[in-house]
């Protein structure tokens, strides 16, 4: 379960919150397909691919796209309300 949350995090970074990284991703998504550029923005697809690879099992994949997903929707609430302070 640790790994999962884990893994949740890690995405959510490379997908929204880890800065230094965002303008080369841009770069990066900017250049491929439509299709696959949306697997490096979207939290709940590239949680559930990277559940997949590396837990190799359906259920924990979709396990881990949903608990990015829910830790996206968290610090999005919380970005929104400390900008209402």
């Amino acid at each position: 379960m640790i790994e999962l949350v884990g893994i949740a995090v890690l995405v959510n970074m490379f997908t929204h919150w880890f800065t230094p990284i965002q303008k080369a991703k841009g770069w990066v998504v900017d250049r491929l397909p439509l299709w696959i550029g949306k697997l490096l923005v979207c939290s709940k697809c590239a949680g559930f691919w990277i559940g997949l690879i590396y837990f190799q099992s359906l259920p924990l994949a979709a396990l881990t796209s949903l608990v990015s997903y829910l830790i996206d929707n968290m610090i999005y609430n919380i970005e929104i309300w400390k900008n209402k302070i």
